[in-house]
């Protein structure tokens, strides 16, 4: 007796949807954060120099504020848009709301990089706005004396 075995050839299919939205949302936010990390950097920036200066480790949660001084007047920069004080102001107290810090002291660092031919007093009023709702970790953008 032969006994003849029958294969049932099944055809496997993979489905590749789930793959591409995967890919795709990786790729989404990548251009995201690429586009928020390079707001905070202004071409037309001179920072100050100093002789001695120590490197900040990196932050990613920290605020970027920029001075720039352009045709005689400072501009204020924050995550790529120009705002006056008075915007500063807001924007930090909605960081700080934001941050879960509510009415307290915050915990969150705070970056000024001011162009060297900034006035003082635009970054002062800066500091001002910032001590007065409690951001206490400011530091200052500055190039380093070779």
């Amino acid at each position: 007796m032969h006994v003849t075995k029958r294969f049932h050839a099944e055809e496997l299919d993979m489905n590749i949807t789930p793959m591409i939205d995967v890919v795709f949302q990786l790729l989404i936010f990548f251009l995201v954060v690429s586009e928020i990390a390079s707001r905070d950097h202004i071409e037309d920036l001179t920072l100050p120099v100093a002789s001695e200066a120590r490197e900040e480790e990196a932050m990613p949660d920290r605020l970027v504020i920029s001075v720039s001084r352009k045709a005689g007047e400072d501009r204020i920069w924050i995550a790529g848009r120009m705002r006056t004080i008075n915007e500063v102001e807001n924007y930090l107290r909605v960081e700080k709301q934001f941050r879960g810090s509510g009415t307290g002291e915050t915990k969150q660092p705070v970056l000024i990089q001011a162009d060297r031919h900034a006035r003082w007093q635009t970054i002062q009023d800066i500091m001002e706005k910032a001590a007065k709702l409690q951001f206490w970790r400011l530091s200052f953008g500055v190039k380093l004396l070779q």
